[in-house]
């Protein structure tokens, strides 16, 4: 008799994708077409990876118009993201490390679109690295 692999403990499992570039705008472009890569992989619908890549988008742009990057830090510096794909959605963590960092106001109109296409967003500080991390659950049966 032989046993099956137990699916419990392989379904969760988490996937993590990390992508650092510059933190430049210029550079967004690629980690655009990462969400929108992971979205498809997770079985989203055209309009929910739309979605997606636009909430992934503003999250860097906010992230980048709200901190000064720190030049002057040893390692490779830059914009780190982190897609974390699980069993109850996507979790998908941007994080620069910052010189000054000034939380974006809960009416900033880049904050309020965001809050629109994602499930939660959680802006830290922890330590010089400033992060926003955005949450989008399954649909139900996905």
């Amino acid at each position: 008799m032989t046993s099956q692999p137990d699916r419990t403990s392989v379904a969760a499992e988490a996937e993590t994708v990390v992508i650092q570039v510059p933190a430049d705008a210029d550079y967004l472009g690629v980690i655009r077409s990462a969400a929108a890569h992971v979205a498809s992989k997770a079985g989203c619908t055209l309009p929910e990876v739309a979605d997606l890549r636009l909430a992934v988008d503003e999250a860097c742009n906010l992230l980048l118009r709200h901190t000064v990057p720190d030049r002057r830090a040893d390692g490779p510096g830059g914009l780190e993201c982190r897609f974390v794909l699980d069993g109850s959605g996507l979790r998908v963590v941007l994080g620069v490390r910052a010189g000054e960092a000034d939380r974006p106001d809960g009416d900033d109109f880049g904050w309020t679109i965001l809050a629109a296409l994602v499930d939660d967003i959680v802006w830290r500080v922890e330590g010089p690295v400033v992060q926003i991390e955005i949450l989008k659950h399954r649909a139900a049966g996905s």
